[in-house]
C-alpha cells in the first residue's frame, strides 16, 4: 500500500508511519512497585518523596492561583483546540437524542445540551464557541480551532455560521483539524477493508508541527469538547509566560469516581528517572488492576495524579525541544488492529528526549478535588452528564470560568 497516496496530510503520515514502525517492537510490560516486587514504576500516590521532590516538576494550582492571579487582561493569543473528533460509542444517548429530533450520533459535544436563559437549548460544542468568545475579557487574543472528524465537521460549521458574528479583532477561528480515517492491521497487514482514526496523539504532534495562528505570546491549550470545564484561567496561563513553562498536562487528585483513567508515575531506569502514565489496561495486563484502582484512596497513600487529558503549551518557551512520537497503542477490534497513540505519550516521550540533556520539558499542575471543576468534568456516560447538569454546586453555566 503506497501511504503517501492514501494519507494526504504530510505531518498525519508521519505520524501514522511512527506507529506502524513500532509494529513488532517488542514493549516492556509495566509493573506498578509492590513492597514484595519493587519495579521501579512509582504512581504519585507511592512514590518515594525524595524522589518526587528531586525528579517531578509539579505544581499545586492553589499556590499558582494565590501567586498569579491578575485582574488584567493576559498579553497572550491563548490558542483553544477543543476535540470533538470521537464518537463517544461507550455514551449511549439514542433515546436522548431523539429529544432533539435526531437519530444518528455526532460526538459527544454535539448531541448534549444544556437550557441557557439567553440561547435556549445549545450543544456543548456550541457553548464552547460562545464561552470562547467571552474569554476575550481575560486574553488578550482568543482563538478557537476543532479537532474533528469528517462527520463532525459539518455540524461544527453550522454552528460556527450561527454565531459569525462573535468573530471580530480578538476573537477568531483557525481552521479545523480534521483527524483521516486511517488504514487498520488485517493478518499482519496493512488493510483499508477496515478504516479507523489513529489516537488522539496526532493532536498531540501536530501542535507542535503544524501551522499556528498568528499573534504574539502564543499557549496553546488542548482539551476534550465536551467539557466545559477544559479551559484554563488567567493564573495558569500568566505563570506559564512568567516562569517560562514549556508544557503542562494538568492533573487532578483521584476520587473514587477516577477508576479508569491514568496516573502520572515515576519510571526509574538505572540512574535515569523518567515520567510515565499507567493506564487501567496496563494494570490490567499486569494483573495488578485491583492495586492499580486503590492507590490514592487506601489511608497511607499519597495523592495520586489522575490524568485530566488537559494539556498546556507555551511556545515562548519551548527552546529546542525536540518533539517525538507517541508509543503504539494496538487497539484489537475482531479480527483488525488499530494503530493507535495518546496524547500524554507524545509528550512524555518528548519530555524522556529532553531529560536526556538535563532539561525538563513537561510539568505536571495537580488541582484538588475541591477545586477539579474549574478544569475537569468528563463525560464518558450519561449519569456523568446528568450529575453535572443536575448539581447545582458546580454552577454549569457557559460562562462560568471565565
Amino acid at each position: 500500500m503506497n501511504l503517501k497516496e492514501f494519507i494526504t496530510n504530510p505531518i498525519e503520515l508521519e505520524y501514522f508511519e511512527g506507529l506502524l514502525s513500532q509494529l513488532n517492537e517488542k514493549k516492556e510490560q509495566l509493573r506498578i512497585a509492590t513492597p514484595e516486587n519493587d519495579t521501579g514504576v512509582y504512581p504519585t500516590a507511592i512514590a518515594p518523596r525524595e524522589l518526587m521532590r528531586r525528579e517531578l516538576p509539579f505544581h499545586s494550582y492553589e499556590d499558582i492561583k494565590q501567586r498569579y492571579s491578575t485582574k488584567e487582561i493576559v498579553d497572550c493569543t491563548l490558542w483553544l483546540r477543543k476535540m470533538h473528533g470521537g464518537l463517544g460509542s461507550s455514551l449511549d444517548r439514542s433515546e436522548y437524542l431523539k429529544k432533539y429530533g435526531r437519530t444518528t450520533p455526532g460526538s459527544k459535544s454535539t448531541d448534549l445540551y444544556i437550557e441557557t436563559k439567553e440561547f435556549g437549548d445549545i450543544s456543548l460544542a456550541e457553548a464552547q464557541i460562545i464561552q470562547a468568545s467571552k474569554k476575550t475579557s481575560s486574553f488578550k487574543k482568543v482563538v478557537l480551532q476543532d479537532l474533528v472528524n469528517n462527520d463532525v465537521k459539518p455540524i461544527l460549521d453550522k454552528m460556527w455560521e450561527k454565531h459569525s458574528h462573535l468573530l471580530g479583532e480578538n476573537f477568531s477561528r483557525l481552521e479545523s483539524v480534521v483527524q483521516q480515517k486511517l488504514p487498520t492491521i488485517k493478518d499482519g497487514k496493512l488493510t483499508t477493508e477496515r478504516l479507523a482514526p489513529a489516537g488522539h496523539g496526532i493532536f498531540g504532534y501536530e501542535v507542535f508541527k503544524g501551522p499556528r495562528p498568528d499573534g504574539d505570546n502564543i499557549v496553546a491549550c488542548i482539551g476534550n469538547g465536551e467539557d466545559l470545564s477544559s479551559t484554563p484561567d488567567r493564573a495558569i496561563v500568566n505563570w506559564m509566560l512568567t516562569e517560562n513553562i514549556p508544557v503542562v498536562m494538568v492533573t487532578t487528585t483521584k476520587t473514587d469516581r477516577d477508576m479508569k483513567g491514568g496516573q502520572i508515575a515515576l519510571k526509574v531506569e538505572g540512574d535515569k528517572t523518567f515520567l510515565t502514565i499507567v493506564e487501567k489496561a496496563q494494570a490490567e495486563q499486569a494483573g495488578q488492576l485491583e492495586y492499580f484502582e486503590q492507590l490514592g484512596l487506601r489511608e497511607d497513600d499519597d495523592d495520586a495524579f489522575f490524568n485530566t487529558n488537559l494539556v498546556l503549551v507555551n511556545f515562548n518557551a519551548l527552546g529546542d525541544c525536540k518533539i517525538t512520537l507517541p508509543d503504539l497503542i494496538k487497539n484489537q477490534k475482531g479480527e483488525f488492529v488499530q494503530l493507535e497513540g495518546a496524547l500524554g505519550s507524545v509528550l512524555l516521550n518528548s519530555d524522556r528526549l529532553a531529560r536526556e540533556t538535563g532539561k525538563k520539558f513537561v510539568h505536571i499542575l495537580n488541582v484538588n478535588k475541591e477545586n477539579r471543576a474549574k478544569f475537569f468534568n468528563p463525560i464518558k456516560k450519561m449519569d456523568d452528564f446528568d450529575y453535572i447538569i443536575n448539581n447545582q454546586s458546580l454552577d454549569i453555566n457557559i460562562f462560568h470560568f471565565i
